[in-house]
């Protein structure tokens, strides 16, 4: 009897432990979803940092990040500090700001009319894609973080079509798992391309030993070069796998997605078409931007004009997606972001000047209205980044 007497207890012991377990997973899950940091950049005078609860629909403004057009934005890999671009003609540049003491300016560089509209940290440099200008300007940061005049600036022409001018529109960067080199992946929409480029050293300058890395990074351009699209098609924004095996290319103008496959051969980037599907049914020609979610299983891309929305897609074993569903939102949805436990997505509605807020559920794909949205009187959002606070 004692035996048994003992066993039940054990039994009753796990069962309490087990239960203890699954309440803390609920209330760490909870704790996790229920707030968040967000940063909104757009075409206005300043982008602007919040926290907020989409359980209670409260925000609150933590500052404005004084910029002008600051129509994209990137956190540095440990987030304490935030960096920009102006897109703004012959005044446009980049620009940075301390983001955990939040009152110190890391400098701004103007690029003489670029009009740069994406940005990447990566490295102790920032990487900015110039639409203006079609190409990319390489700023290395000092040790502080400010921003040092660029290290280079690689623009982009055509010899296929002498009337087609490069747009570089975003640049994306690729570790090859064999080498180990950093590759940038750089989307032109005016000459239907995918430019493929190493990221490797550069001559250091007298003042090397202040960089943050403590190296000078330049972009060599592969034996590979470039990706063409159709013609026309216009490669606007992409993301890829979490394992690196596939590559997402939304096009803007034809409103396609194409899927590729990536290996890496001889110190370069090689990129295979598998697919090319509709993304925007309605021809409108004016697809924004577009991302997997955490769990790799669906992809989801925003289509402006007409019938705005978020295009759902699912991913599947060899790759290839699928399209099933279709979330309407408000005006001109162009950026959005996904949280990084997959429940939530933040579409940047520029026309409207709102950032509208939808539920993800994660066994469906499917996007829910929650009906919570942030709106700014000053402010047409083009960017946003949220982080678990």
């Amino acid at each position: 009897m004692r035996v048994k007497g003992w066993k039940v207890l054990l039994t009753v012991v796990l069962a309490l432990a087990a239960l203890a377990f699954v309440l803390y997973l609920i209330f760490m899950r909870s704790d996790s979803t229920g707030r968040y940091t967000v940063y909104v950049g757009g075409y206005g005078a300043s982008a602007v940092k919040f926290t907020f609860n989409p359980k209670t629909s409260d925000y609150g403004i933590i500052r404005d990040f004084k910029a002008d057009n600051p129509s994209y934005l990137a956190l540095s890999a440990s987030s304490d500090r935030l960096y920009g671009v102006s897109e703004s003609g012959s005044s446009s540049g980049v620009w940075g700001y301390e983001n955990s003491s939040l009152d110190k300016p890391l400098g701004r560089v103007k690029d003489g009319g670029q009009d740069p509209c994406h940005i990447i940290c990566f490295k102790g440099h920032l990487f900015a894609s110039n639409y203006g200008k079609g190409g990319i300007s390489v700023y290395p940061l000092d040790t502080a973080g400010n921003i040092k005049a660029p290290q280079q600036i690689l623009n982009f022409v055509s010899a296929r079509r002498s009337k087609a001018v490069s747009r570089i529109h975003m640049a994306r960067v690729v570790t090859g798992k064999k080498s180990k080199n950093d590759y940038i992946l750089a989307t032109d929409k005016g000459l239907d391309r995918i430019h493929i480029m190493r990221i490797g050293e550069d001559t250091l300058s007298k003042d090397s030993d202040n960089y943050l890395n403590k190296k000078a990074l330049r972009l060599y351009q592969c034996d590979s070069a470039f990706v063409s699209t159709p013609e026309g098609y216009g490669p606007r924004h992409l993301d890829i796998s979490k394992d690196g095996k596939y590559l997402y290319l939304l096009c803007e103008t034809s409103g396609h997605i194409l899927v590729y496959s990536i290996r890496e051969s001889d110190n370069n980037i090689l990129l295979k078409q598998l697919q090319d599907t509709i993304c925007d049914t309605e021809g409108m020609g004016a697809s924004a931007d577009i991302h997997i979610s955490p769990d790799g299983r669906f992809l989801y891309a925003s289509n402006r004009r007409g019938k705005d929305g978020i295009a759902i897609f699912r991913i599947g074993e060899d790759g290839l997606v699928t399209r099933f569903a279709y979330q309407v939102t408000r005006q001109w949805p162009r950026s959005f972001a996904i949280t990084p436990d997959g429940d939530f997505m933040f579409v940047c509605c520029q026309k409207d000047k709102a950032v509208q807020i939808f539920r993800i559920d994660q066994t469906s794909g499917y996007l829910i209205n929650t009906g919570k949205e942030i709106t700014f009187p000053d402010l047409e959002p083009s960017c946003v980044i949220v982080r678990n606070s």
